[in-house]
């Protein structure tokens, strides 16, 4: 059967008959007259080539075929008021959705929390999911919906992808509270041959390490390769290991344990972390909610 030969119009009718298995029920419910709704299930009984309904005692019984129409002609019509006719504002006490936002490591142990607390509060039925994705993978997540937003420190991101700028990030050593080195002045040579961990992510902070520490001919001697900031507490704890990692972090790591923040021997550019998302989801009202409370909380004037 082809789909525009189909009039729409019949399945709020039949949906009624379903729930209320009375004409005069549904009637009432759609503002019909009872002879309009019997003209409609004549038309729906011959669009499908089923009786559909059977006069009983006890109303209206519908025929096996018109059971099995109960839950998808329910559905359809619920996606069509949700999806389609919906006014298009955003109601954050009332709404109910799924957002899922992108983080760096950094960002879902500083950031994060405060998200989570901050959407709470404005929209307690809003549920929200995290995602750890490399920066390759974020156009296209967010082109397709997969994520809603992106934040943190990726200076590869498209020019096509609509930003706000939140804040900056400086860089600064940490080392456990007994180093060696708490309480002296570090030099870039003292720097160099401290024993590291080491973090290479998209801001390529690590990078201009070792440029840095190139032009003065210099180069960090031992080194241990780490795949997330979220790692280095038990083996800066451990050893006399220093790492290089935002400051942010280094604090949120200093309440939880016995840290120092050293200031680093050389000159590292501040770090910007911005806002993505994608031009399909710029005029959503909920994607535009979203943004107005993370611009809140951490955006500059």
């Amino acid at each position: 059967m082809d789909i525009r030969h189909i009039d729409l119009n019949l399945l709020p009718v039949l949906d009624a008959l379903l729930r209320h298995r009375s004409v005069t029920l549904a009637a009432q419910e759609l503002a019909m007259s009872q002879s309009a709704i019997s003209t409609n299930l004549s038309r729906l009984r011959e669009m499908l080539g089923d009786a559909l309904f059977v006069r009983t005692g006890r109303g209206l019984l519908p025929t096996p075929r018109a059971a099995s129409l109960t839950e998808p002609v329910a559905a359809i019509l619920e996606q069509v008021r949700d999806k389609v006719l919906s006014s298009n504002e955003f109601d954050p006490a009332h709404a109910k959705r799924t957002f899922t936002v992108c983080h760096s490591d950094v960002g879902s142990y500083v950031l994060w929390p405060r998200i989570v607390l901050a959407v709470a509060k404005r929209a307690p039925d809003i549920r929200l999911q995290l995602k750890l994705l490399a920066q390759p993978q974020i156009p296209e997540a967010l082109e397709s919906g997969a994520i809603d937003l992106a934040i943190g420190a990726y200076p590869d991101l498209p020019a096509s992808l609509f930003q706000r700028r939140l804040f900056e990030r400086q860089y600064v050593g940490i080392v456990r509270a007994g180093h060696p080195l708490v309480g002296k002045r570090l030099t870039p040579a003292l720097f160099a041959k401290t024993p590291q961990l080491v973090v290479r992510l998209a801001s390529g902070v690590q990078d201009l390490v070792d440029k840095a520490l190139a032009q003065k001919n210099l180069v960090r001697t031992t080194t241990i390769d780490m795949p997330s900031y979220l790692m280095l507490p038990p083996l800066l704890e451990a050893g006399n290991f220093l790492a290089v990692i935002p400051g942010q972090l280094s604090d949120a790591f200093a309440r939880h344990g016995h840290f120092k923040s050293l200031k680093l021997p050389i000159p590292l550019p501040a770090s910007v972390i911005k806002l993505h998302w994608h031009r399909r989801f710029h005029e959503d009202p909920g994607n535009v909610w979203l943004r107005g409370v993370i611009g809140g909380l951490f955006g500059q004037p």
